[in-house]
């Protein structure tokens, strides 16, 4: 093995093939795999790894990673978060590898997010994602990527997505404001905020245009007297917009909304303002700003800000 590795440091990948050709000893097939990658051809190390998977003993450790790496190398981020499942299941071989293991799906997406970052995905990549991904960051930049090509051409992916209840309401809010620039004129029907809808996007109003919003935020800023507060509430009523769209916050009572948002900005800061004080300062009633509040929070903890 000493001179398979002499080999290896010498990047004489060529003849470490050939001396390990046919080999069956596991020592030598982690060398040959090792002689692949040099030599570029990580589809062939990526078919012998998984045709051994399984029986490489103490050094599991070192494939594992060589594994993981040919697959982001390849970008095949749906098939690395596979074989890190795989890997998780393994009986327990050490603290060091816990670690990896807990830190690699982490390290897969921030690969996968840089590599998208670089380059426009094409088409396939767009429909694929759109139906299959479940990270936020990837789905919301696959949607970016979409509006570079034909939009009609993925009405029936941007559908698919919208109906899809386990993703983040900010996704598939930004997919059906695609429809809704668009001028989509189908009927859409799909449940969202365990509320049924029955839409038709053309006929949609695009949020945060129109003299009611204006006028919602400079009341947020006069009423708070503070920039840090009322830039909380701002980025709070912003998040809602999106959150419960295709309904339309702004339709609450303005004075009770504005009450509802600063006494929701009031608790993210601690602050020692309470219901009475924010309902006095409105003249709203106690019992409605309490409702209206719970209910708003429900949103927000149901759907968090996206994070990359």
């Amino acid at each position: 093995m000493d001179s398979l590795k002499t080999l290896i440091d010498r990047k004489q990948y060529e003849l470490v093939l050939t001396l390990t050709k046919d080999t069956a000893d596991m020592d030598s097939i982690s060398y040959r795999i090792v002689a692949f990658i040099g030599l570029g051809r990580l589809a062939d190390a990526l078919l012998l790894i998984e045709k051994h998977k399984g029986d490489f003993g103490s050094d599991i450790f070192n494939i594992m990673k060589i594994h993981l790496e040919i697959l982001l190398t390849m970008r095949k981020y749906d098939k690395a978060l596979e074989e890190l499942h795989y890997y998780q299941n393994l009986p327990y071989i050490s603290q060091e590898v816990e670690e990896y293991l807990r830190d690699a799906p982490n390290m897969i997406r921030q690969h996968e997010r840089a590599n998208r970052q670089n380059r426009r995905l094409n088409e396939e990549e767009i429909e694929d994602i759109l139906h299959k991904d479940k990270d936020d960051i990837s789905l919301l930049a696959a949607l970016n990527d979409l509006r570079a090509y034909r939009i009609g051409d993925f009405y029936e992916s941007i559908i698919d997505l919208i109906r899809r209840q386990e993703v983040n309401s900010h996704v598939r809010t930004y997919a059906l404001l695609l429809l809704v620039a668009d001028g989509f004129r189908g009927r859409i029907h799909f449940y969202k905020n365990e509320k049924e809808y029955d839409i038709i996007p053309a006929d949609l109003e695009p949020p945060f245009i129109g003299p009611a919003y204006e006028a919602l935020s400079k009341r947020l800023e006069s009423a708070a007297k503070d920039p840090s507060v009322s830039g909380i509430a701002v980025s709070l009523l912003n998040d809602l917009i999106i959150v419960i769209y295709p309904d339309d916050l702004l339709k609450e009572k303005p004075e009770l909304l504005c009450a509802a948002l600063l006494l929701i900005a009031y608790e993210h800061l601690n602050s020692a303002i309470g219901v009475a004080e924010v309902a006095s300062k409105f003249n709203v009633s106690q019992k409605d700003l309490n409702n209206l509040t719970s209910h708003l929070k429900k949103y927000l903890e149901a759907n968090p800000p996206i994070k990359a």
